[in-house]
């Protein structure tokens, strides 16, 4: 298999991921194995690479070392390709996928990431567009449209620039007119009504943190849709961190479903976000793709597992 690391030198403030690159090289001269490292140009630059490895057609795993609009644009050059692999090293402001897996911390452990196994997890396409986390049209997509702008600020960390947008979008008028058509294991539900915003979840956390999908599954083959009525400016100050720690499914303001597709339309151009890729229409599809990308998860017996294949090179060098 080769390894091919994508690093996004604009993620998060320290340019970490470009950091990785003599911990890379030095992993690779111990345990000698197929490797490359690319540093993304531009928006979209790690689809295109992304895209060109797959095409090769043999095994590839792919390490985005960023923020989640570093997964974003992976995810979207090998998506539903069988011989390809994703890995995610946090290197970003957000990484929110991440937030709601079992031994996230080893995540940042770099060996444990080669070493690790790939499972299959669902992906949503959003209007062409592949996400593997989060999807939504209303307020919270706002947010994160205006958030970009606070991210890259000096001290300003992911769920600080998610909240500093919140404020600043709370300010606006809120709720907007939506017609909502999904997809259920109990059949096709429709709503009609002044909204939020209507959030279609594939991972649990979004937006540096906030916890607005407690019940979802990557791996189920199915969607969470969670909507939310249009409320006051007074009672959402009143309810934000029931939303932030994901107590919010009872209140009277949510509903909650779970199927396969979610189709949004709104009277007036609204803005969408996939993953934070965000962008405005008067009409989307949420729909659930199970199993269209393989994820690696890091090995936990990672020593024992190096140790193995260090003692295999060795006895393949010496036959």
């Amino acid at each position: 298999m080769r390894h091919i690391f994508i690093l996004n030198p604009t993620a998060g403030k320290t340019q970490a991921a470009l950091q990785l690159q003599p911990i890379i090289e030095s992993f690779f001269e111990k345990y000698p194995m197929e490797y490359r490292i690319c540093i993304t140009e531009r928006p979209g630059h790690a689809t295109e690479i992304v895209k060109e490895e797959v095409a090769v057609g043999d095994a590839v795993r792919f390490y985005a070392c960023g923020g989640d609009g570093t997964v974003l644009e992976v995810v979207n050059g090998l998506a539903e390709a069988e011989n390809a692999e994703l890995a995610c090293i946090p290197c970003g402001s957000g990484n929110d996928f991440l937030r709601m897996l079992p031994d996230r911390d080893l995540f940042n452990d770099f060996r444990a990431l080669v070493m690790g196994e790939a499972r299959p997890v669902d992906a949503i396409l959003c209007n062409g567009t592949w996400a593997l986390n989060m999807c939504s049209m209303g307020m919270d997509a706002d947010v994160a449209n205006r958030m970009v702008k606070y991210k890259h600020l000096p001290l300003v960390n992911g769920s600080m620039a998610y909240n500093l947008a919140l404020v600043q979008t709370f300010l606006r008028p809120l709720g907007q007119q939506l017609r909502i058509v999904m997809e259920t294991s109990e059949g096709t539900v429709e709503r009609s009504g002044n909204y939020m915003f209507a959030l279609a979840a594939n991972g649990q956390y979004y937006g540096g943190g906030y916890h607005g999908s407690p019940l979802s599954e990557p791996d189920d083959g199915l969607l969470d849709f969670v909507l939310i009525s249009k409320i006051s400016h007074l009672k959402i100050l009143s309810i934000l961190n029931l939303y932030k720690t994901g107590q919010h499914l009872d209140l009277p303001c949510c509903e909650t479903f779970r199927g396969t597709k979610m189709q949004v339309l709104a009277d007036k151009p609204a803005c969408v976000t996939a993953d934070g890729e965000c962008f405005t229409t008067t009409a989307v599809s949420f729909e659930i793709h199970p199993q269209a990308v393989r994820f690696v998860y890091p090995a936990a017996n990672v020593d024992e597992l190096l140790k193995n294949y260090k003692n295999s090179v060795i006895s393949q060098s010496s036959t």
